[in-house]
């Protein structure tokens, strides 16, 4: 079974990326703020990372840094934000981000992207 973790600070979204990613049989691990993202990222192996960009004590482009340049073992990560400009996407990919996709989140694409990013 995949493990994965979500990074998300808003209740309503975290419920819905839990009940769809449970419902389609992944393990899944909570944190809402980016400084128990970053050590649950430390301490556990996960095969992705679902991240918030616009989270409390560490947001998610300085927790991207920071594991880039402590060059730890790092999961797949996905960002799904609200932020949907270009150059937001380009300095999460500069980051090492796999993905980048925007809020409100389509469902199937949602899937589509967790799906890739497991295999």
């Amino acid at each position: 079974m995949k493990k994965i973790l979500i990074v998300e600070d808003n209740a309503a979204n975290m419920k819905l990326f839990c009940d769809v990613l449970e419902y389609k049989n992944y393990s899944v691990e909570k944190a809402t703020d980016g400084l128990e993202a970053y050590e649950k990222i430390k301490s556990m192996q996960f095969d992705l990372v679902v991240l918030d960009i616009q989270l409390p004590k560490l947001d998610g482009l300085s927790l991207l840094k920071k594991i880039k340049e402590e060059n730890i073992n790092r999961p797949k990560i996905l960002v799904v934000s609200a932020f949907a400009m270009d150059k937001d996407k380009q300095n999460a990919k500069a980051l090492g981000c796999e993905d980048y996709i925007t809020k409100p989140i389509d469902i199937m694409n949602f899937l589509s992207c967790v799906q890739k990013l497991t295999k």
